[in-house]
């Protein structure tokens, strides 16, 4: 039986666990505008550093509110408001780590 080329992708990017909408969009975002000028595993990197920087519209995470910022574990989530509190720091793992790069990453 031959194999139907449109049905294969070289690579994907996959989430380990639930995310919010709002930080993958973010994250996503930052990684389709980085494939312009950098190799996939190198823009998703870009991508996540973004997030743990905190570059990006982390306000719009607090006025949607974030899925799973409850989730966060032992650390309360009040951690992650700054002192304005229509702003939500993306750095934890929770919202960049489950992003992978699954096959050719150039």
């Amino acid at each position: 039986m031959r194999k139907n080329p449109t049905l294969w992708a070289p690579s994907v990017v996959a989430s380990l666990w639930k995310v919010g909408d709002s930080s993958t969009a973010q994250l996503m975002a930052s990684f389709y505008k980085n494939l312009k000028t950098m190799t996939k595993v190198e823009a998703l990197r870009q991508a996540q550093l973004a997030l743990i920087r905190g570059d990006g519209r982390s306000d719009l995470l607090a006025r949607r509110g974030v899925g799973g910022i409850g989730k966060l574990g032992d650390v309360p989530a009040s951690k992650y408001l700054s002192q304005d509190s229509n702003h939500i720091s993306t750095s934890h793992p929770y919202f960049w780590a489950p992003f992978i790069l699954v096959g050719d990453g150039k």
